[in-house]
């Protein structure tokens, strides 16, 4: 942030008029011009998508509808606010609960009503110091120049910034966030070199993770816990180690212990919920279900696969009426996403196959397929997963062969999802014919891309890009053949220069895998060399 508190665009959130008006009048007479007011979340988010504001001032209860919680997140989610943005939590309330689930989406500070100008000036002003040699960063990582942003970083800590852990905090994300490890390390053990830091050292657990170093990457976990067990980020990696190394019921109790620390984080209920069912816990598992229902009513991370997952709890306690009536709320709580409708529809047929009720069953699945068949194959690896299940169930094994052999060719590289599919053949006694499907599926993936590769080296880019358009239109959720096409058809205009039919299929391409996976480790370096290109004279 680059301007004063008086030329700061100011956005008040709070859901009394009488609160709104005095917050708009005390920064009014604070010199500010621009301060905008909004009543509840659907009112703010609609601000914040439409303008740039330098500082939001937020209540965290709002009535109905969303809290400031989940504003914060949605706008982080959506890109709506950046790094130099400031986020003030205004709150009445002091309850464990409130704090930490606000603390996990880092709001820059936070005001204890009741609030007087001269508090609020002085930590607005604070916030400003501390935030103003954010803004060229901010811009850059808005431009999807990543590495124009972690130049930056690097001018301001050599400009002697008076916020260093807060950009070299910044500058890790970045780096990880282009899958540049090898740096990321050497930083952060630059960082713990001075003092033990607990986003440092889990910064470095996630190198581990990431070279599928799992035993040293818990380790790591384990002790940023030992030193400061409230900090959640390390608990969720943990749990992420401990699945890899197929240890489920420490993961679970790894997560019961940040649950009670935290439970209001909807994300981590859900994993709560799915570890805990495959662990057979099913009182753990429905708990968790139902807490994230409930707490996710207005996050953007309300997911219907927690709504299936709960009517199977429901199930496999030989409770029908229950998984029929919460999948009745699923269709209610999601009527116009048709993968919710595909999960729900996949699940009734598999509850009433159990009831007995056959004709219903059948009935269930023909709507799910009719679902999938209008998706065109653009589905979720948990609807695919879902729908194979339930096609077990029926006895319709060839097409539930069918649908894994989809998953693994376009998740061919995510042990975690390939980890899922293992899961699904067990449950049907079937592990050597999973682990023989998944190694079949993942070469058929990989020798079309070697083939494109190949095509490519020798200079025959528009073959290449045939070969790869016809992989990603049979597997249109496939990251790595999507990118690939990306980079093959980027390499082409280097080649024989801009083209821009070319340019909007590779910008479709990329957006697709953004949507897909947003932390794709390849997805900023090809934005930046697309954007490049175009600028170029």
């Amino acid at each position: 942030m680059t301007v004063s508190l008086k030329q700061s665009r100011i956005l008040i959130v709070d859901d009394f008029q009488s609160m709104r008006t005095m917050l708009r009048e005390i920064v009014k007479s604070m010199g500010v011009v621009t301060a905008d007011t909004a009543s509840n979340g659907k009112e703010a988010l609609s601000r914040l998508r439409a303008n740039k504001y330098d500082i939001v001032i937020c209540d965290y209860n709002l009535g109905a509808g969303q809290n400031g919680q989940q504003i914060l997140e949605e706008s982080k989610l959506c890109n709506y606010i950046g790094v130099s943005t400031i986020w003030v939590m205004v709150t009445a309330e002091k309850t464990v609960d409130m704090v930490m689930g606000a603390a996990e989406v880092k709001p820059d500070d936070y005001l204890l009503k009741p609030i007087n100008q001269a508090l609020l000036e002085s930590r607005l002003e604070k916030q400003i110091l501390r935030k103003k040699s954010l803004g060229g960063i901010e811009a850059a990582i808005s431009a999807r120049d990543y590495l124009a942003a972690i130049a930056e970083c690097d001018v301001q800590l050599r400009g002697q910034a008076l916020n260093p852990q807060e950009i070299l905090r910044i500058k890790s994300d970045l780096l990880l966030s282009i899958g540049n490890y090898d740096a990321a390390k050497i930083l952060f053990i630059s960082v713990l070199a001075n003092r033990a830091v607990a986003w440092a050292k889990t910064g470095l657990g996630k190198i581990h993770f990431y070279a599928k170093e799992y035993e040293l990457a818990k380790e790591v976990f384990q002790d940023v816990l030992k030193e400061n067990r409230m900090y959640m980020e390390a608990s969720d990696w943990l749990v992420k180690a401990l699945e890899a190394l197929g240890d489920s019921h420490q993961a679970q109790q790894v997560l019961l212990e940040a649950v009670k620390l935290s439970p209001n984080s909807p994300t981590r209920q859900k994993i709560l919920g799915d570890t805990a069912f495959k662990n057979g816990a099913m009182a753990i598992a429905q708990a968790a279900f139902e807490k994230n229902i409930k707490i996710s009513e207005f996050s953007p991370h309300k997911n219907p696969s927690v709504y299936t997952g709960l009517a199977k709890v429901f199930s496999a306690q030989d409770e029908p009426d229950e998984a029929l009536k919460i999948l009745t709320q699923s269709k209610r709580d999601f009527k116009d996403n048709p993968e919710a409708a595909l999960q729900t529809a996949a699940t009734e047929s598999v509850i009433y196959k159990k009831m007995g009720q056959l004709d219903n069953a059948e009935a269930a699945m023909a709507e799910a397929e009719q679902l999938m068949q209008a998706l065109d194959g653009k589905v979720s690896h948990e609807a695919g997963l879902e729908m194979a299940r339930s096609l077990f169930a029926l006895g319709k094994k060839d097409k539930a062969l069918g649908l894994l052999r989809d998953v693994v060719k376009n998740n061919h590289e995510n042990a975690e999802i390939l980890h899922q599919v293992e899961s699904v053949f067990e449950s049907e006694k079937s592990t050597e014919e999973g682990q023989s499907l998944i190694k079949e599926s993942q070469l058929e993936v990989i020798n079309i891309n070697n083939q494109a590769v190949m095509l490519a080296k020798k200079g025959e880019f528009l073959e290449g890009a045939q070969l790869l358009r016809a992989a990603v239109l049979n597997l249109p959720n496939s990251e790595v053949m999507i990118m690939n096409l990306s980079g093959l058809l980027i390499g082409l205009m280097s080649k024989e220069g801009k083209n821009q039919r070319m340019a909007l299929e590779v910008s479709e391409l990329l957006d697709r895998v953004r949507e897909l996976n947003p932390a794709n480790k390849k997805h900023p370096l090809y934005v930046m060399a697309l954007a490049r290109m175009m600028s170029a004279g």
